[in-house]
C-alpha cells in the first residue's frame, strides 16, 4: 500500500527538522510526506530543503487553521492510508508496517498510543499524566475514543466522512479531530485500536504555554456545540455560566481538587513529590478551560450580531 503523511504546520521552524528527519528515516519505501504550511517564520524554507526526500510542500490555500490544511492535504494524497501528524510528533521506525496489517485485515482508521517526552518539565509531566488518569486502557474507554496521536485511516473513509469539520465564521481550534472520528464511526467504518504501537510528542513546557493551551482548548468547544449539537447560542450561555459557578466554588471548596491530585500523583514517575504541584496544575485547568469557554462564546456573540 502507498502511504501519505500528512502533516499542517504554523509556525514550527523549531519542530519541523526533526519530525522531517524521523519520517524520511522510516523503515518503508512507499510513502509520501505532505506538508501543509501557513507559516510567517522560515518553516516553509526547511520543508523545501527536503524535497529530493519523498516531501511535498503545499502552501495552505484552501480556508484557515489546522483542519482544513488537513482536508488541503488528505485531497492532494495519493496512498490509499493517510497519516495525520502534528508537527512534534515523532513515530517509531517500524510504525507504517504495524498499522499496515490492520489495514490488510479489514480496518479503515487505526488509533495508537502516545507519550510524552519532555516530562521532566512539570506542565509536560502533569499532560502525561493526565493522559493515564483519564485514558487507561479500559475496553469502555478505548471504545469512546476516536482520535489520538498518531492517527491514520483509509483516504477513502475521510472522504465519505465529508474530511474534517473546519467550522464556519473562524476555525475551529479544538475538538475538530476527535469529532472527525466520530463521524467515521458514525459512517460505518472500522476501529482498530492499537495501544501496543507507541508514538511520541512534546507537550508545552512552560505554564503560560500550559494556560494558553488549556484556553484554546476550552474556547474551541462552543463552536463544536454549535455546529456539531446544534445548540442555541442562549443554551451555549447557561451552560458555560454553569461552569464558571462550579469553577469558582473549587477556589472555596478545593476538595475535589485535592483528591485528584493525590490519586493523579501515582501516575507521576515523582510520585507523591508532585502533589502540590498537581493541586496547582488543576487549579490552573480548570481557570484555563473555563476562561477558554468564555472566549468561545464571545467568538459565537460577534459572529451572531455581524
Amino acid at each position: 500500500m502507498f502511504v501519505s503523511i500528512i502533516i499542517p504546520t504554523y509556525n514550527e521552524a523549531d519542530d519541523i527538522r526533526q519530525t522531517l528527519d524521523s519520517l524520511v528515516a522510516l523503515d518503508y519505501e512507499d510513502k509520501e510526506i505532505i506538508v501543509v504550511d501557513a507559516s510567517q517564520d522560515n518553516t516553509p524554507q526547511i520543508v523545501r530543503s527536503y524535497s529530493t526526500k519523498q516531501v511535498t510542500l503545499i502552501i495552505q490555500s484552501r480556508g484557515k487553521g489546522r483542519a482544513a490544511a488537513r482536508n488541503e492535504g488528505i485531497l492532494a494524497a495519493r496512498g490509499e492510508i493517510v497519516i495525520i501528524l502534528n508537527a512534534d510528533v515523532r513515530l517509531p521506525s517500524d510504525f507504517i508496517q504495524r498499522i499496515l496489517k490492520h489495514y490488510e485485515a479489514g480496518a479503515d482508521y487505526v488509533l495508537v498510543e502516545s507519550r510524552i517526552t519532555n516530562i521532566e518539565k512539570l506542565p509536560a509531566r502533569y499532560a502525561q499524566v493526565l493522559h493515564e488518569y483519564y485514558f487507561p486502557p479500559r475496553p469502555e474507554i478505548e471504545a469512546r475514543m476516536n482520535w489520538t496521536e498518531g492517527f491514520s485511516c483509509r483516504r477513502s473513509a475521510a472522504l465519505d466522512a465529508g474530511l474534517f469539520p473546519e467550522g464556519e465564521a473562524f476555525p475551529l481550534v479544538a475538538g475538530e479531530d476527535g469529532w472527525f472520528g466520530e463521524k467515521l464511526a458514525a459512517a460505518g467504518h472500522k476501529k482498530i485500536f492499537d495501544r501496543s504501537i507507541v508514538v511520541t510528542h512534546i507537550a508545552p513546557a512552560s505554564a503560560k504555554d500550559f494556560w494558553d493551551k488549556r484556553i484554546e482548548r476550552g474556547r474551541g468547544v462552543p463552536p463544536i456545540w454549535k455546529l456539531r449539537d446544534q445548540w442555541t447560542l442562549t443554551h451555549i450561555i447557561r451552560v458555560v455560566i454553569t461552569a464558571a459557578f462550579l469553577s469558582s466554588l473549587a477556589l472555596v471548596i478545593p476538595m475535589p481538587s485535592i483528591q485528584r491530585a493525590w490519586q493523579q500523583s501515582l501516575f507521576s514517575p515523582r510520585g507523591r513529590k508532585d502533589f502540590l504541584n498537581f493541586i496547582f496544575l488543576d487549579w490552573l485547568t480548570t481557570a484555563g478551560n473555563v476562561w477558554g469557554l468564555i472566549r468561545g462564546v464571545i467568538d459565537l456573540y460577534h459572529v451572531s450580531i455581524r
